[in-house]
């Protein structure tokens, strides 16, 4: 397949299964981000990359963001939301920490391309990203590898809010607070 085929039909997958995302649970993240007195995001691999930027914007816009296992990262306690985004769900790091936040008093939300039932107790929003969840995608709906939908997917949601919270901010007060040491 060609280069620019094939982006076309990245394209196309990653709108399919962003459309599928119920705006119902969009709606209640952005609700607990705004609820939140500080930010935390969890996750393990590509996932955390993308968790990286994600917070970054959101310390851009004045939010308290910490990407968890970091330095710095202070303890997360009553208040504060943890944004955990697991694919299959089952990453042993991800739910461990997601235990200690829950313990710790935190709300937790989680993005996930798989059902999470042995996590009942524990998340308290999930926003459900239809993608392939496995390392092998034996019945898959992308021609990309292993969870890369799933990760266009999120990437896409973060910037979705990014731009809701933004919305009433002036751009000078966001560009005052990006770095200036790089």
């Amino acid at each position: 397949m060609e280069t620019i085929a094939a982006g076309h039909q990245i394209l196309a997958e990653i709108s399919d299964s962003f459309n599928k995302v119920l705006p119902s649970q969009a709606a209640r993240l952005l609700d607990e981000i705004r609820g939140a007195q500080r930010i935390f995001c969890v996750g393990a691999g590509r996932s955390r990359i993308i968790l990286n930027a994600f917070c970054m914007r959101l310390n851009q816009l004045g939010l308290e963001s910490y990407v968890a296992g970091n330095v710095p990262c202070p303890p997360a306690g009553k208040g504060d939301l943890i944004i955990a985004a697991s694919g299959s769900g089952t990453t042993p790091s991800v739910n461990a920490v997601l235990k200690r936040a829950k313990e710790a008093g935190g709300r937790v939300a989680l993005l996930t391309a798989s059902p999470v039932q042995h996590l009942a107790g524990i998340v308290d929003l999930t926003v459900d990203i239809q993608a392939p969840n496995a390392l092998v995608n034996r019945e898959s709906q992308s021609r990309q590898l292993m969870r890369t939908l799933y990760e266009q997917v999120c990437f896409l949601l973060y910037e979705s809010i990014i731009a809701a919270l933004s919305e009433n901010i002036p751009p000078e007060e966001i560009a005052c607070r990006h770095t200036n040491l790089e």
